[in-house]
């Protein structure tokens, strides 16, 4: 069974989600602030976690860096923020997911799932790829022989455009490969991942790994 932690300040809503995950047949466990739920993501390790924004101790872009330090595990960010420029700085912080505050329990479920099939693919992928000064070996990402740490959207991008070099891959290619969903025009999603991916990359080498066709997509070069 599947480990869910829920970083969240309102007890009642920690108490709606854990109640209707554990129906679905998930192990939940939840912290009220941002300190206890770093501490509960380092003694659960949990598979999945969900994290609001609005936090008390520590806020939830302050935990969501933290996180990142120690686990690559899917973040889902839930908050009552809407404003387009706070997904894209989550994105920016590693957060896989966003959804808005009230949010229905079927769509959480359902990218629940989506994320930790994600996870589950990239995991499985036991194959070593190696391109110019890039190894992806198993879910681990080596770059000029540094081991460098990428979430599981992340890597499973990298991965996708390091298989077929040649190809050039619209967002709607990219967003459907990887959430395996229909695509819903959305540049945001797609290009803070790839910034994220490129800003990775540039932090060890200077080399350009990933050319923007413009109007068209990205590709690897």
């Amino acid at each position: 069974m599947n480990k869910i932690a829920i970083i969240e300040d309102d007890i009642d809503i920690c108490n709606m989600i854990a109640k209707f995950l554990e129906n679905n047949k998930y192990i939940v466990h939840y912290a009220l602030n941002g300190a206890e739920g770093i501490e509960l993501c380092k003694s659960l390790v949990p598979d999945l976690i969900i994290l609001d924004i609005m936090l008390p101790k520590l806020n939830g872009n302050d935990v969501l860096q933290r996180l990142r330090k120690f686990t690559n595990a899917p973040v889902i960010v839930v908050s009552a923020k809407t404003m387009v420029q706070t997904k894209i700085d989550l994105l920016k912080l590693g957060a896989d997911d966003y959804m808005t505050k009230p949010f229905d329990l079927h769509e959480l479920l359902a990218r629940i799932e989506s994320n930790l099939k994600r996870t589950s693919n990239t995991s499985c992928q036991n194959d070593t790829l190696t391109y110019r000064d890039i190894e992806i070996n198993n879910s681990l990402v080596y770059i000029k022989e540094v081991l460098v740490s990428f979430t599981s959207t992340e890597l499973k991008i990298l991965r996708l455009l390091l298989q077929y070099p040649q190809k050039i891959f619209s967002k709607q290619n990219l967003y459907e490969s990887i959430w395996n969903e229909t695509y819903a025009y959305d540049d945001d999603t797609i290009n803070t991942h790839i910034s994220h991916i490129r800003k990775k990359i540039k932090a060890i080498t200077n080399e350009d790994y990933i050319q923007t066709i413009w109007g068209i997509g990205y590709k690897i070069k």
